[in-house]
Protein backbone atom coordinates (compact mmCIF):
# COMPACT_ATOMS: atom_id res chain seq x y z
CA UNK A 1 0.00 0.00 0.00
CA UNK A 2 1.20 3.22 -1.12
CA UNK A 3 1.70 6.53 0.70
CA UNK A 4 -1.65 7.93 -0.20
CA UNK A 5 -3.52 5.24 -0.11
CA UNK A 6 -2.56 4.27 3.05
CA UNK A 7 -3.85 8.44 4.16
CA UNK A 8 -7.53 7.48 2.06
CA UNK A 9 -7.76 4.20 4.10
CA UNK A 10 -6.91 5.99 7.47
CA UNK A 11 -9.44 8.88 6.65
CA UNK A 12 -12.43 6.26 5.70
CA UNK A 13 -11.67 4.74 8.99
CA UNK A 14 -11.77 7.97 10.79
CA UNK A 15 -15.28 8.31 8.83
CA UNK A 16 -16.71 5.10 10.54
CA UNK A 17 -15.56 5.76 13.45
CA UNK A 18 -17.47 9.33 13.92
CA UNK A 19 -20.87 7.36 12.37
CA UNK A 20 -20.14 4.87 14.94
CA UNK A 21 -19.85 7.42 17.60
CA UNK A 22 -23.09 9.03 16.34
CA UNK A 23 -25.14 5.99 16.56
CA UNK A 24 -23.79 4.95 19.77
CA UNK A 25 -24.71 8.53 21.32
CA UNK A 26 -28.18 9.02 20.11
CA UNK A 27 -28.29 5.08 21.50
CA UNK A 28 -27.50 5.94 24.81
CA UNK A 29 -29.43 8.67 25.31
CA UNK A 30 -32.64 7.35 24.08
CA UNK A 31 -31.99 4.47 26.85
CA UNK A 32 -31.59 7.42 29.22
CA UNK A 33 -34.81 8.74 28.17
CA UNK A 34 -36.45 5.56 28.55
CA UNK A 35 -34.52 4.77 31.94
CA UNK A 36 -35.54 8.37 33.66
CA UNK A 37 -39.05 8.56 32.51
CA UNK A 38 -39.47 10.87 29.80
CA UNK A 39 -37.73 13.25 28.22
CA UNK A 40 -37.82 16.14 30.18
CA UNK A 41 -36.51 14.16 33.33
CA UNK A 42 -33.37 13.00 31.43
CA UNK A 43 -32.61 16.54 30.20
CA UNK A 44 -32.86 17.60 33.82
CA UNK A 45 -30.19 15.09 34.45
CA UNK A 46 -27.87 16.31 32.02
CA UNK A 47 -28.54 19.66 32.51
CA UNK A 48 -29.73 20.14 29.26
CA UNK A 49 -32.61 22.06 27.33
CA UNK A 50 -35.23 19.21 26.76
CA UNK A 51 -34.78 20.15 22.81
CA UNK A 52 -31.34 19.14 22.78
CA UNK A 53 -31.98 16.08 24.70
CA UNK A 54 -34.71 15.03 21.73
CA UNK A 55 -32.12 16.26 18.93
CA UNK A 56 -29.66 13.66 20.28
CA UNK A 57 -32.23 11.07 20.65
CA UNK A 58 -32.34 11.14 16.86
CA UNK A 59 -30.34 9.26 13.83
CA UNK A 60 -31.34 10.58 10.66
CA UNK A 61 -29.23 8.13 8.90
CA UNK A 62 -31.31 5.85 6.58
CA UNK A 63 -30.12 3.05 3.76
CA UNK A 64 -31.73 3.25 0.30
CA UNK A 65 -32.51 -0.20 -0.32
CA UNK A 66 -33.54 -0.88 -4.16
CA UNK A 67 -35.06 -4.02 -5.68
CA UNK A 68 -34.11 -5.67 -9.21
CA UNK A 69 -35.61 -8.54 -10.80
CA UNK A 70 -33.95 -8.48 -14.44
CA UNK A 71 -30.23 -9.79 -14.71
CA UNK A 72 -27.69 -7.73 -16.77
CA UNK A 73 -29.27 -4.98 -18.99
CA UNK A 74 -27.94 -2.29 -21.48
CA UNK A 75 -29.47 1.24 -21.37
CA UNK A 76 -29.71 3.56 -24.59
CA UNK A 77 -26.49 4.73 -24.08
CA UNK A 78 -24.62 1.64 -23.70
CA UNK A 79 -24.16 1.48 -20.04
CA UNK A 80 -24.90 -2.16 -18.03
CA UNK A 81 -27.24 -2.15 -15.43
CA UNK A 82 -28.77 -4.95 -12.92
CA UNK A 83 -26.95 -7.76 -12.22
CA UNK A 84 -23.37 -7.60 -14.46
CA UNK A 85 -21.05 -9.88 -15.66
CA UNK A 86 -18.19 -7.57 -15.90
CA UNK A 87 -16.05 -7.51 -12.77
CA UNK A 88 -16.32 -5.50 -9.54
CA UNK A 89 -15.98 -1.80 -11.14
CA UNK A 90 -18.78 -2.42 -13.62
CA UNK A 91 -21.31 -3.61 -10.70
CA UNK A 92 -19.83 -0.98 -9.00
CA UNK A 93 -20.69 1.43 -11.64
CA UNK A 94 -24.24 -0.48 -12.54
CA UNK A 95 -25.19 -0.47 -8.35
CA UNK A 96 -24.67 3.60 -8.16
CA UNK A 97 -26.36 4.95 -11.36
CA UNK A 98 -28.78 6.32 -12.38
CA UNK A 99 -31.08 7.43 -9.35
CA UNK A 100 -33.31 10.26 -8.21
CA UNK A 101 -33.22 10.51 -4.78
CA UNK A 102 -34.18 14.04 -3.31
CA UNK A 103 -31.49 16.75 -2.50
CA UNK A 104 -33.13 16.70 0.91
CA UNK A 105 -32.18 12.94 1.49
CA UNK A 106 -28.98 12.58 -0.14
CA UNK A 107 -26.81 13.64 3.19
CA UNK A 108 -29.01 10.84 5.22
CA UNK A 109 -28.17 8.46 2.91
CA UNK A 110 -25.29 6.26 4.29
CA UNK A 111 -26.02 2.80 3.15
CA UNK A 112 -27.00 1.71 -0.77
CA UNK A 113 -28.62 -1.57 -0.28
CA UNK A 114 -28.93 -3.79 -3.15
CA UNK A 115 -31.84 -6.48 -3.83
CA UNK A 116 -31.84 -9.24 -6.49
CA UNK A 117 -34.46 -11.87 -6.63
CA UNK A 118 -35.44 -11.38 -2.85
CA UNK A 119 -31.95 -11.65 -1.70
CA UNK A 120 -29.74 -8.84 0.07
CA UNK A 121 -26.42 -9.07 -3.01
CA UNK A 122 -24.44 -5.83 -1.92
CA UNK A 123 -24.15 -3.11 0.74
CA UNK A 124 -22.66 -0.03 -0.31
CA UNK A 125 -21.46 2.42 2.19
CA UNK A 126 -22.02 6.09 0.93
CA UNK A 127 -19.27 8.71 1.22
CA UNK A 128 -20.68 11.15 4.08
CA UNK A 129 -19.19 14.33 1.97
CA UNK A 130 -19.29 12.73 -1.93
CA UNK A 131 -20.57 14.18 -4.74
CA UNK A 132 -24.07 12.85 -6.19
CA UNK A 133 -22.96 13.49 -9.85
CA UNK A 134 -25.82 14.37 -12.04
CA UNK A 135 -26.17 12.77 -14.98
CA UNK A 136 -26.16 15.31 -17.11
CA UNK A 137 -28.70 14.83 -19.69
CA UNK A 138 -31.14 17.60 -18.10
CA UNK A 139 -32.73 14.82 -15.78
CA UNK A 140 -33.14 14.86 -12.35
CA UNK A 141 -31.05 11.41 -11.85
CA UNK A 142 -27.82 11.42 -9.94
CA UNK A 143 -24.99 8.45 -9.36
CA UNK A 144 -24.90 7.54 -5.55
CA UNK A 145 -21.10 8.32 -4.19
CA UNK A 146 -20.53 4.73 -3.15
CA UNK A 147 -17.10 3.26 -2.08
CA UNK A 148 -14.94 1.25 -4.24
CA UNK A 149 -15.72 -1.92 -2.55
CA UNK A 150 -19.10 -3.17 -0.90
CA UNK A 151 -18.93 -3.82 2.77
CA UNK A 152 -18.69 -7.48 4.03
CA UNK A 153 -20.91 -9.53 5.71
CA UNK A 154 -18.31 -8.60 8.97
CA UNK A 155 -18.24 -4.95 8.41
CA UNK A 156 -22.41 -5.01 8.32
CA UNK A 157 -22.87 -7.04 11.58
CA UNK A 158 -19.63 -4.64 13.15
CA UNK A 159 -21.06 -1.19 12.07
CA UNK A 160 -24.59 -1.40 11.37
CA UNK A 161 -25.44 -4.19 14.04
CA UNK A 162 -29.43 -2.63 14.02
CA UNK A 163 -30.03 -2.56 10.08
CA UNK A 164 -32.02 -5.40 9.73
CA UNK A 165 -30.38 -6.58 6.49
CA UNK A 166 -27.29 -8.55 5.73
CA UNK A 167 -25.69 -10.42 2.91
CA UNK A 168 -27.46 -13.16 1.77
CA UNK A 169 -30.56 -12.76 3.95
CA UNK A 170 -34.00 -12.30 2.51
CA UNK A 171 -36.00 -9.33 1.65
CA UNK A 172 -38.97 -10.38 -1.28
CA UNK A 173 -40.17 -7.63 -3.09
CA UNK A 174 -43.32 -6.03 -2.75
CA UNK A 175 -45.31 -5.64 -6.26
CA UNK A 176 -44.37 -2.09 -7.49
CA UNK A 177 -42.08 -1.53 -5.11
CA UNK A 178 -38.64 -0.36 -6.97
CA UNK A 179 -36.51 1.21 -3.48
CA UNK A 180 -37.46 2.10 0.00
CA UNK A 181 -35.09 4.12 3.07
CA UNK A 182 -35.14 2.35 6.00
CA UNK A 183 -33.79 3.53 9.45
CA UNK A 184 -30.29 2.58 10.14
CA UNK A 185 -30.23 2.24 12.89
CA UNK A 186 -33.82 0.42 12.91
CA UNK A 187 -35.46 2.52 15.30
CA UNK A 188 -37.36 5.99 15.88
CA UNK A 189 -36.10 8.61 18.01
CA UNK A 190 -37.70 9.32 21.40
CA UNK A 191 -40.71 11.77 21.66
CA UNK A 192 -41.20 14.49 23.78
CA UNK A 193 -43.43 13.21 26.84
CA UNK A 194 -44.41 16.29 28.40
CA UNK A 195 -47.02 18.07 26.37
CA UNK A 196 -46.87 21.48 28.34
CA UNK A 197 -43.02 21.89 26.46
CA UNK A 198 -43.85 20.53 23.09
CA UNK A 199 -44.28 22.73 20.57
CA UNK A 200 -45.75 21.53 16.95
CA UNK A 201 -43.72 24.28 15.01
CA UNK A 202 -40.31 23.32 16.38
CA UNK A 203 -38.23 21.64 13.51
CA UNK A 204 -36.12 20.05 16.28
CA UNK A 205 -39.06 18.20 17.46
CA UNK A 206 -40.68 16.70 14.18
CA UNK A 207 -39.50 13.55 12.34
CA UNK A 208 -40.95 11.45 9.88
CA UNK A 209 -40.08 8.03 9.39
CA UNK A 210 -38.29 6.83 6.15
CA UNK A 211 -39.40 3.68 5.97
CA UNK A 212 -41.48 3.09 2.89
CA UNK A 213 -40.96 6.53 1.65
CA UNK A 214 -40.80 6.43 -2.17
CA UNK A 215 -39.21 10.07 -2.61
Amino acid sequence: MNGIEELRQRLRALDVQEEDIARKRAELTRALVDAAGGLNPAAELLKLDPRTVSKRTRLDDIAMVVYRRGAELVDDDGRLYGETSHGDAAQRTADAQWWRVDKKQRPKVRLLVVVFRGEVRRIWRVLPDGQWRPKGDGSTFVEVPVEDQPLTAAEVREHYPRLGLNLGGARPMRQGLIREYLPVDGKPPAWVLDLDSFDPNDPDLQWSPPAGSLT
